[in-house]
């Protein structure tokens, strides 16, 4: 017979057992499921990952309470209502087990027109963090993941669907609030198709991110074409941080990537934009300059220095084709009561190949302190190749400005720091215009250079810079060994585990340790026809 005693140590013990356990199940989170998703329930037919497998339909998959670690993959073409969001995902994962979606081989998300404006889109992440939407990326056999909107765009145009008969605007992806998000390999498409006239499809997106704010976002080896504000991050509140946008092709478009403070009071710092391949807006070209075109769009509430934008690396992309009558710029950053700062722009190709009067040209920004190193800037008559305009104690070095009406465009309260203005060559002014600045504009490099008190040789103006189409220099050009050496400059911050350096060009190639640099974003020269660089290399989508 136990005693007392005995007896409340066994309870005890098993009490503490229960406890052993509860912890262990608070631990442990249930086991990731697997999800296949179909437009029919049942056992599916065709793709990779999906085939055999038991599907169920979008909306028995929006009933569901996912878990962090789920894996979801979508199978075969799914037809969305029109209108109305396909697939919803409220739960969030967490670091190291994210919640996975990804689209199997073939796999399409299709509707005649898409929510728009805030309303969900296609799929509807807003709120929850740690997410992943995969596209597979024409990558290991499996084709590309596309969502579409079949039937969206002007009266005139052809969508992938036929004639263009809904004439409202689509929403590819909406991530209000969102953090901790992937979004990689996928195509996002004709979310609205413009015709010839007056586009009318303004509030199109294939990435839509309000409310609060975004951090920790990776956007990286998309194709992205047609619609009007493709990636568009709107920062609310907070601090928005460490948000890299790589590796896309964004083409047919009003903005490629814009990001703006849409409420006082916001903080968006750390941004990394780089190797994407972003062209031709004049399709979104408007009587009465309705809207205005940008490869990148960054702006704060109001103009005012309300909002802070701090850290934005902009490196390693080629801008080009045709970009319009309505143009601002490939890269646009607007005027923010000089709360704009500690801003990188390097390696980069520049380049319009329109001619035509258009609104402005290649590089417009504003508040002081920009850095533009090694960059390639090639337009037409119509084009202003650089306005720094108002900003000041800027850096321009290294970098080669060619064809444009107005080479350089300073204003009044606009200028460049001590020793930050050398070793650039300027090439085919195509107006009397070629230079700039408070107190008028003149064709003379020497006046330039007097009014700088800068950009003395190797800085050159020279009749042609000898590049190809795609701004590589030809054998011979002047544009090789008329670059400073910055191997020892290191720019931005470590970011998502990135450094920039200068230390490799456009294309990866090493610039030499030692000696001279090749001016502008190639450190090597080509002797033949260069490839178009306009073509996408991620997959064959309708």
């Amino acid at each position: 017979m136990f005693s007392q005693s005995r007896f409340i140590g066994v309870a005890s013990f098993n009490v503490f057992l229960l406890s052993v356990f509860s912890l262990f199940l608070v631990a442990h989170p249930a086991f990731a499921t697997t999800r296949y998703i179909a437009q029919t329930a049942g056992t599916f037919t065709g793709g990779i990952a999906c085939k055999g497998q038991a599907a169920i339909t979008p909306a028995s998959f929006n009933s569901t309470t996912l878990s962090p670690g789920d894996t979801i993959y979508i199978c075969g073409t799914i037809t969305g209502a029109q209108n109305q969001t396909l697939l919803n995902v409220s739960q969030s994962g967490t670091s190291g087990n994210p919640i996975t979606i990804f689209f199997d081989s073939g796999a399409v998300l299709a509707a005649t027109q898409w929510p728009a404006g805030g309303s969900g889109g296609a799929i509807n992440i807003s709120g929850a963090n740690y997410i992943t939407i995969n596209g597979n990326g024409g990558t290991g056999g499996y084709t590309q993941g596309i969502i579409e909107s079949t039937l969206t765009g002007d009266s005139g145009a052809t969508c992938p669907g036929g004639p263009c008969t809904i004439h409202t605007d689509s929403n590819g992806i909406e991530a209000d609030s969102s953090n901790n998000v992937t979004i990689e390999g996928l195509a996002i498409i004709d979310m609205y198709v413009t015709a010839p006239g007056v586009p009318s499809g303004g509030g199109s997106q294939c990435i839509y991110a309000n409310e609060g704010s975004n951090s920790n976002w990776i956007i990286t080896n998309n194709l992205f074409h047609d619609v009007s504000w493709c990636i568009n991050f709107q920062f609310t509140s907070g601090t928005s941080t460490n948000n890299v946008i790589s590796n896309n092709t964004i083409y047919n478009i009003d903005h490629g990537i814009a990001i703006g403070g849409a409420a006082g009071g916001a903080t968006f710092e750390n941004l990394n934009v780089f190797g994407n391949n972003i062209h031709d807006y004049s399709n979104w070209d408007t009587p009465g300059d309705v809207w205005h075109h940008d490869g990148i769009h960054i702006w704060g509430e109001a103009d005012d220095g309300s909002d802070t934008i701090t850290g934005v690396n902009i490196y390693n992309n080629k801008f080009g084709g045709c970009i319009g009558q309505n143009v601002t710029a490939h890269i646009f950053i607007e005027t923010n009561g000089g709360n704009t700062h500690n801003v990188d722009i390097y390696n980069n190709t520049l380049i319009d190949t329109c001619n035509g009067a258009d609104n402005d040209g290649l590089l417009t920004a504003s508040d002081p302190a920009y850095s533009v190193y090694n960059n390639t800037f090639i337009g037409t008559a119509g084009d202003t190749c650089v306005g720094l305009s108002g900003s000041a104690n800027s850096i321009f070095v290294n970098n080669v400005v060619s064809g444009c009406g107005i080479l350089q465009y300073v204003t009044s309260g606009g200028g460049f720091a001590s020793g930050g203005l050398h070793n650039n060559i300027y090439a085919n002014c195509t107006s009397s215009n070629c230079f700039a600045f408070p107190g008028g504009y003149t064709t003379s490099f020497a006046a330039w250079q007097s009014y700088t008190k800068q950009d003395a040789s190797p800085s050159a103006y020279v009749a042609s810079a000898d590049l190809n189409s795609a701004g590589v220099p030809q054998s011979g050009s002047p544009v090789i060994g008329a670059g400073a050496n910055l191997t020892s400059l290191t720019l931005g911050s470590l970011l998502n585990g990135i450094l920039g350096t200068l230390d490799t060009d456009i294309n990866g190639n090493p610039r030499p340790a030692t000696g001279a640099w090749t001016a502008g974003a190639y450190s090597t020269s080509g002797t033949g026809p260069q490839p178009p660089t306009a073509l996408t290399g991620t997959a064959v989508v309708n």
